[in-house]
């Protein structure tokens, strides 16, 4: 389903009073962090287009550039790392493999089991974007201060660790 976010914001004064049980600066702070994830979103998977990626992808390739001595790791592993299911790993791993960018070798260890590895031309794919990926984020965070920066690092730690709250059965 598509994330859907409202195009023109509402400033906090048209949402004071507007609705029972929430305070207008709390609402106008949440739809604000929800359009920032929104369009973040949408331009990194606009940039990572243009390689044939998408930030997934992307992630799943330095994921498997950091494994230790490129020994590749098994899909579970790489399930748990980004926090997703092992059916939503299976398919970028599919179409990383179906891109030459990744492979499958046997488990060491246990030849029932498989690792993904990135190939040669994954990590070159890696190595190219990479760099020109930072340039971007070094602009975009430029606009920050350091102290501005380090507090938004500390309210985005503290949003991760309440953000399970929001799902919550009632």
């Amino acid at each position: 389903m598509p994330k859907l976010y409202f195009t023109n914001l509402p400033q906090e004064s048209q949402l004071e009073g507007r609705f029972a049980g929430i305070d207008s600066l709390t609402l106008h702070t949440h739809i604000l962090l929800r359009k920032v994830s929104a369009e973040l979103e949408s331009n990194l998977d606009s940039y990572f287009t243009q390689y044939g990626l998408s930030s997934g992808r992307y992630t799943l390739l330095i994921l498997l550039s950091q494994a230790e001595d490129g020994k590749g790791m098994m899909p579970s592993e790489i399930a748990a790392a980004v926090g997703v299911t092992q059916a939503t790993i299976s398919g970028l791993i599919n179409s990383l493999e179906k891109a030459q960018l990744v492979t499958r070798a046997s488990h060491e260890r246990d030849g029932r089991s498989f690792v993904i590895q990135l190939t040669p031309l994954g990590k070159e794919t890696v190595d190219r974007i990479t760099p020109h990926y930072f340039t971007r984020l070094n602009e975009f965070w430029s606009q920050f201060a350091d102290h501005e920066k380090k507090a938004l690092a500390n309210m985005f730690t503290k949003m991760v660790n309440a953000v399970g709250k929001l799902g919550e059965p009632l």
